[in-house]
């Protein structure tokens, strides 16, 4: 049986090697585990001069993240297809959400239990920096929204929301009776004008929107714009799976 997409552990500890926080979803927790993070990237200091942020094994990947001034450090442990872009992404935004939350942590393992209420709001707002990536490091990208029923989660420009949402309303309904009529549902289109052109994708109960311009590398657009739908995906598949577990217990 295939397991939910789920992250296996957070754990935030001291550079001296204190644990601080930990929250296990999957499995049990590993023992020593705060030693093994220490001492690998003392090993990795010492031998590259350069500071780890993400580890591969066959299985899993371990994402790192460090703050030199509050020396505090992040590490999660995901599934290896949940993919070194969205550890490395959601181990730095916990690190700085818990540096944020205690501005003035003491290195020991009490007090910081409550930590766990921001676990799911630190993963739905990697939807932000996100989207904002996309238009920041691709030229060929004007602007990226992701919206869901009547509600725009987040855009990266000003724009006229109601009537973004009533077009793209009537537009998936077309679609959708389209598909229809062939027994299969629309997962994604592009609509393509002279200069411009918007892809439109489906993701879980979403709708990805991506507008481009024709005359910037489209091909390497189209793989960024890929690349971006994918690391959505498991951000709101696993902000929904902690969201369940939450209300499980």
């Amino acid at each position: 049986v295939q397991r939910p997409i789920m992250l296996r552990q957070l754990l935030l500890l001291s550079t001296s090697g204190i644990k601080l926080y930990s929250k296990v979803f999957i499995g049990e927790e590993t023992k020593q585990l705060s030693g093994l993070i220490t001492a690998m990237l003392d090993f990795c200091e010492k031998k590259t001069g350069l500071p780890i942020s993400y580890v591969e094994m066959s299985r899993i990947g371990v994402a790192i993240a460090r703050d030199v001034r509050m020396k505090i450090i992040c590490c999660i442990i995901i599934d290896k297809q949940d993919g070194r872009e969205f550890g490395r992404l959601i181990a730095q935004m916990m690190l700085e959400e818990f540096i944020r939350m205690f501005p003035n942590a003491r290195h020991t393992n009490d007090g910081f239990a409550s930590f766990h209420t921001k676990i799911s709001e630190v993963i739905w707002g990697s939807i932000h920096p996100i989207l904002d990536t996309l238009i920041d490091k691709h030229r060929g990208v004007q602007l990226a929204l992701l919206t869901s029923g009547d509600s725009i989660k987040h855009t990266t420009h000003q724009i006229d929301k109601l009537g973004l949402l009533a077009n793209l309303q009537a537009l998936l309904r077309v679609a959708t009776n389209i598909m229809a009529s062939q027994n299969d549902l629309p997962l994604s289109m592009e609509i393509k004008g002279i200069k411009n052109r918007v892809i439109i994708s489906r993701i879980e109960r979403t709708t990805f929107i991506v507008a481009c311009r024709n005359t910037i590398e489209e091909r390497e657009t189209n793989l960024k714009v890929e690349a971006t739908a994918q690391l959505l995906k498991t951000v709101l598949v696993i902000g929904s799976n902690i969201q369940d577990v939450w209300k499980i217990r």
